[in-house]
């Protein structure tokens, strides 16, 4: 590796000590804010999906939709990451997501009723958000000095999911008293914050960039045969794919279950998705603890056994109440799956293959999860949701199954921060 791993003996800093250093704090907050307005539209555009076609494939369309990109574009992105200034990147993306957004909002004040092109402004953001995302996580390596970065990938995941908590219950309010077109406006001002502090944050250190005289696909062959050596990075990634494809359905599939099942409103609706991001916030500090303690490959296991608990437990009760229980749990599983694997990756991985790796890693979890959608969405609608959820919560047993007894080195290779993969 190119930079030193800290290592359990070294002196014990303060908690909170990422979050007094002033850049990151405030990139932090104005993402929490950005990503507050992205849940906010993730839930509020399939909802206007859902009363339009009444079709759960819809649903699952947005989200084929908004990740497809994420597959495309994923190794033109990795190297855009690694080549360009990672903060310009994230302004001119951010400024495009702004644009697409405000699309969107004009669509529904103009009366747009047509799916179709409402999935244009989706695609296009979808795009975006594809070159923006391996940028967005590898600039949080360039605020922090390396013996925070494992302190900062945890609060990163931290505000994300608290955004994921915040967006969608703000959004079931505002569906509930005002309607789709002011939780589509409080989106677009989200955006504002994180611009400025794009353009006047100080880093922690100047970006290296990569030069190189390959092509992208050649770059981006050299990070997949980098992947292929580093047992605990490839491992993580089969987890975020079984995450994003098992897992995350839930999401869009929670729309059905608050309509079909459970015979609720909007609130609601919004308070199942905050109870996901509770679970989620609630075992963040398991993941930031000591590894000594609370190893990542224990993370991981808990994390897929304990949505496969969760999931299996839905399927046996249509109480709305016991279902929020077991909401909070599974979103509790489910983010140990999600960002053990995310800092398995940040924490191995070479500083000259990082956005790279990031963005394999981000490609395979985001072309996941709109298969799994879709999946979701066609089973929900000819079977039944609850089908679905039991017959993934059975599937990502057998995949814990497999993940411990296939791979030569088995989980403990996602402990080991020597695993440095093959050289370029």
């Amino acid at each position: 590796m190119t930079d030193e791993v800290v290592s359990e003996q070294a002196p014990r800093r303060p908690r909170f000590a990422v979050m007094r250093r002033r850049s990151y704090f405030a990139f932090w907050l104005t993402a929490l804010i950005s990503n507050t307005g992205m849940w906010m539209s993730n839930l509020t555009v399939p909802v206007i999906l859902y009363a339009i076609t009444g079709s759960a494939v819809w649903v699952g369309a947005f989200t084929l939709f908004n990740f497809l990109p994420t597959i495309v574009l994923g190794p033109i992105a990795g190297v855009i990451a690694d080549r360009f200034d990672r903060r310009h990147v994230l302004l001119l993306s951010q400024i495009g997501m702004l644009a697409t957004s405000i699309g969107l909002l004009l669509m529904w004040l103009g009366g747009v009723d047509s799916p179709w092109l409402i999935m244009i402004p989706v695609l296009v953001n979808g795009a975006l958000s594809a070159v923006n995302t391996p940028a967005f996580l590898a600039f949080v390596h360039d605020l922090v000095p390396r013996e925070l970065l494992r302190s900062a990938v945890n609060y990163n995941s931290i505000q994300f999911n608290l955004a994921r908590a915040l967006g969608p219950v703000s959004a079931g309010f505002i569906l509930a008293t005002s309607g789709p077109g002011w939780a589509l406006a409080v989106n677009c001002l989200s955006f504002i914050p994180l611009i400025l502090v794009l353009i006047f944050v100080r880093l922690n250190e100047p970006q290296v960039l990569v030069k190189s005289a390959q092509r992208i696909l050649k770059q981006f062959g050299s990070a997949l045969r980098y992947i292929k050596g580093a047992s605990g990075i490839e491992l993580a990634i089969i987890g975020s794919v079984i995450g994003g494809l098992l897992g995350q359905p839930i999401f869009s599939m929670s729309i059905v279950l608050a309509h079909k099942v459970y015979h609720v409103g909007a609130m609601e609706l919004g308070l199942l998705n905050m109870y996901l991001s509770l679970g989620a916030i609630s075992v963040i500090p398991l993941l930031a603890g000591k590894l000594s303690w609370f190893p990542l490959s224990r993370a991981m296991s808990w994390g897929v056994a304990g949505t496969a608990v969760g999931f299996i437990g839905l399927t046996l009760t249509s109480n709305y109440y016991v279902a929020s229980f077991l909401f909070f749990f599974t979103g509790a599983a489910l983010i140990l799956i999600m960002a053990g694997s995310a800092t398995v990756v940040q924490m191995i991985v070479r500083n000259d293959m990082r956005g790279r790796v990031l963005s394999v890693r981000q490609m395979m979890f985001m072309g996941a999860i709109p298969i799994g959608a879709m999946t979701a969405g066609y089973i929900a609608d000819h079977v039944g949701v609850q089908v679905f959820l039991l017959g993934a919560g059975i599937l990502m047993l057998i995949a814990l199954v497999l993940m411990y007894v296939i791979p030569t080195r088995g989980m403990k290779s996602l402990d080991d921060p020597h695993d440095e993969g093959v050289e370029q």
